[in-house]
Formats: structure tokens, sequence, C-alpha cells
């Protein structure tokens, strides 16, 4: 498992997977936001992931592939399952890139990389939302 804190203010947030857990097929993304600071919205996260692969097939050297870019957030617990990255073979590293428009926006990530049935391809996010009783 990697962890690492994004700042929506820095120039660059990526967070890779530690390559010692060897290759995967997914990659789950937790994220923790702090509590807000007066009446800041609650941040929306852009998330997109690039893949490094090394596969026969596609020759010697590892090649990089990016999947597309999805919105998370906001968070509404204070740590949650918010996306899942899954490719049909397996991934040597997965890199997520993070964005958010909110000012101020930080959070921490943990990237789990794991191996599940191969079905589908993307980052999926995990809708968490408060349902009215």
């Amino acid at each position: 498992m990697s962890v690492a804190e994004i700042d929506s203010e820095a120039r660059q947030n990526i967070v890779e997977t530690d390559p010692l857990f060897g290759a995967s097929t997914h990659c789950i993304v937790i994220m923790e936001q702090p509590p807000l600071v007066a009446d800041q919205p609650p941040p929306q996260w852009r998330v997109s992931a690039t893949l490094t692969l090394r596969d026969n097939v596609l020759g010697k050297n590892p090649v990089q592939a990016d999947l597309p870019t999805v919105v998370v957030g906001p968070l509404i617990h204070k740590r949650q399952v918010v996306a899942m990255a899954k490719y049909p073979a397996r991934v040597e590293r997965w890199s997520f890139r993070f964005e958010s428009d909110a000012g101020r926006a930080t959070a921490r990530v943990w990237l789990h990389p794991g191996t599940s049935p191969v079905t589908e391809c993307g980052i999926f996010v995990v809708e968490h939302g408060l349902k009215k009783g």
C-alpha cells in the first residue's frame, strides 16, 4: 500500500503504488479529507491514472497507458473508498494524479493494489450517498 498527502494548490500530485507488491489487476483509492475550514465547500477531486504495463505481447519495454479522468467527492466519511481502477491484465505500477478546484483542499490517499476477476477497464467511482429515510 502507498500513502501520500495531496494538496489542490500543489503543482503536481502523483501517488504511485509500491512496486514491491508486484503486479495487480486493480487498485483501490482510499481518501481522507480533513475537516473543512469555515464556509469552504467540500472539494471534489479529479482523479486520473497512468498504468505501467509489462507484457511480452506489447514488446520488451514497459508501456504506459492512461485511463480517463473521473470526479470523486465530496467525501462524506472521515476516510472512505472513493474509486477502483481496473485493467484486464497485470499492471506493474499504478500512478494516480489528483486535482481539485476547491481552494486549499488537502487529503491523504492510500492506494491499495490487488487482484480481482478481470471484467472491466477504467476508473470506477464508488458512490457514497446519504439516503433520506
